[in-house]
C-alpha cells in the first residue's frame, strides 16, 4: 500500500509536466508573422524610376545633326554637276569639302574649298585636312577635241588615284559617277540593260575607252576592298540649264541633225535629280553598281523638238561632212551609233536600295532645256 500510496503522491509530480500546458506560450511564433514587414519589397519596385531610360530617346537629336557631322569631299566641285551636288549636300546638313583645280568658283562660307589636282599630292593634302566620311568623285574632262592621252590621264589615271588614295586614307564611303554610255549602243543590244551587262562601248566608241576603263576599275575595287562601301553610279543622259555633256551640247545647237531612218528611244535625267541621286548613294549600307534614270523614256525626235530644237534628218555619210559646220555639232564617229540604236537601262535596283525617285518629269526637264536655249 505504501507503494501505491507513494505512486498516488507522486502523481502530482507528473503533474509538473503540466507546465507543458504553458507550451502554448511557444505559440508566440505567430509573432514571427511580422514577416509581412518583408513585404516592403514592393518598395524595391521603386525600380520603375529606372524608367528614366526613356531619356535615351534623346538619340533622335543626334540623328538631327548626323548629316552635319558627316564630312563629304567632292572632286570636280567647280563643274556644273559638282556645284549642284555641293550645294545640295550643304542644304542637307553635311560638312562639305569642295576640291577642284579651278579656284574661280565662289562658295558659301561653310563650304571648305581645296584648290588641288587629283593627280598630285595636293589631293592627298586635301584628304588629310578634310578627313572625310565619304568621297564623291566627279572630276573629269568631256571635250572630244582634247587629245586621247590627256583624257586618259584625267578620266582614268585621275580616277584610279582618287579611289586608291581614298581607300588608303580609310574613307569608308566612296561614290563614283560613271555613265550609262559605257554599255554602248549596238544594233543587236537588248533594251533596259541591267547592271550585270558588261560595258562594251569601247568596241565601237574608242573615244570613251578612258571612261569604260575607269568604270571597270572602280567596279573591281569592290571585290578587293569589301569593307569599303563603294558605289558606282551609271546615270543616263544628263540635261538641264547648266548641262555641259555631249547630249546637252548636241541639243543646244541651232540645227540638230539625226540619222535619217533612225529614231532610237532615249532616257534622260535632270541634273538636279542626279545631284539628289548622289546624296541618296551616301546612305549607310548602300554598295554596288547602280543604273540611275529620270522620269521615263522618249523617242529622239521628241527629245529634240520638246527642248526647242530644229531637227534635220541627214544620211549618215553626210553627217560626217557637215559636222562642225552650218550650225551642226561635230561629234565623234562612235557617238553616231547612239543616234541610231537605243541604249536604255533598268534602274530598279537603285530605287529599291535607296528609295530614289526623280523629282522632275519629262515635260519639266525638256522645259528647262528649252529655257536654257532661250525659248
Amino acid at each position: 500500500m505504501g507503494a501505491t500510496g507513494t505512486t498516488k503522491k507522486n502523481k502530482p509530480a507528473k503533474s509538473k509536466a503540466a507546465p507543458k500546458k504553458n507550451a502554448p506560450a511557444k505559440k508566440k511564433r505567430p509573432a514571427k508573422k511580422k514577416r509581412p514587414a518583408k513585404k516592403k519589397r514592393p518598395a524595391k519596385r521603386k525600380a520603375p524610376t529606372k524608367k528614366k531610360a526613356p531619356a535615351k530617346k534623346k538619340a533622335p537629336a543626334k540623328k538631327k545633326g548626323r548629316a552635319e557631322e558627316r564630312r563629304v569631299l567632292v572632286t570636280g566641285a567647280s563643274g556644273a554637276l559638282g556645284r549642284l551636288a555641293v550645294l545640295l549636300l550643304r542644304e542637307q546638313g553635311f560638312r562639305v569639302h569642295a576640291v577642284d583645280n579651278r579656284p574661280e568658283s565662289i562658295w558659301p562660307d561653310d563650304v571648305v574649298f581645296h584648290e588641288a589636282d587629283i593627280r598630285k599630292r595636293s589631293f592627298d593634302q586635301a584628304l588629310r585636312e578634310a578627313k572625310p566620311d565619304a568621297v564623291i568623285h566627279l572630276a573629269r574632262v568631256r571635250g572630244f577635241e582634247l587629245t586621247p592621252s590627256f583624257r586618259h590621264r584625267i578620266n582614268y589615271e585621275g580616277t584610279v588615284r582618287v579611289l586608291d588614295a581614298s581607300i588608303a586614307a580609310g574613307v569608308p564611303k566612296i561614290v563614283f559617277a560613271s555613265r550609262h554610255t559605257v554599255y554602248g549602243a549596238l544594233p543587236d543590244q537588248a533594251q533596259f540593260l541591267t547592271e550585270d551587262t558588261p560595258p562594251s562601248a569601247g568596241r565601237t566608241f574608242p573615244e570613251i575607252q578612258d571612261l569604260v576603263a575607269a568604270d571597270l576599275y572602280a567596279s573591281g575595287l569592290m571585290w578587293r576592298h569589301p569593307d569599303t562601301e563603294l558605289v558606282v553610279l551609271r546615270p543616263v543622259n544628263i540635261v538641264g540649264p547648266t548641262g555641259r555633256g555631249l547630249l546637252s551640247r548636241y541639243l543646244m545647237r541651232p540645227r540638230v541633225f539625226t540619222v535619217a531612218g533612225f529614231d532610237p528611244v532615249y532616257q534622260i535625267i535632270h541634273e538636279q535629280d542626279l545631284a539628289l541621286a548622289l546624296v541618296h548613294a551616301l546612305a549607310p549600307g548602300v554598295r554596288g553598281v547602280f543604273n540611275v534614270t529620270g522620269a521615263g523614256e522618249l523617242p529622239l525626235h521628241v527629245l529634240i523638238e520638246g527642248s526647242g530644237g530644229n531637227r534635220v534628218p541627214l544620211p549618215e555619210p553626210l553627217i560626217k561632212i557637215v559636222g562642225g559646220r552650218i550650225g551642226f555639232l561635230r561629234i565623234p564617229q562612235g557617238a553616231i551609233d547612239f543616234l541610231k540604236y537605243p541604249c536604255t537601262v533598268d534602274a530598279r535596283r537603285f530605287q529599291a536600295a535607296t528609295g530614289f525617285s526623280a523629282l522632275h518629269g519629262l515635260r519639266d526637264t525638256l522645259a528647262d532645256v528649252a529655257r536654257a536655249r532661250g525659248h
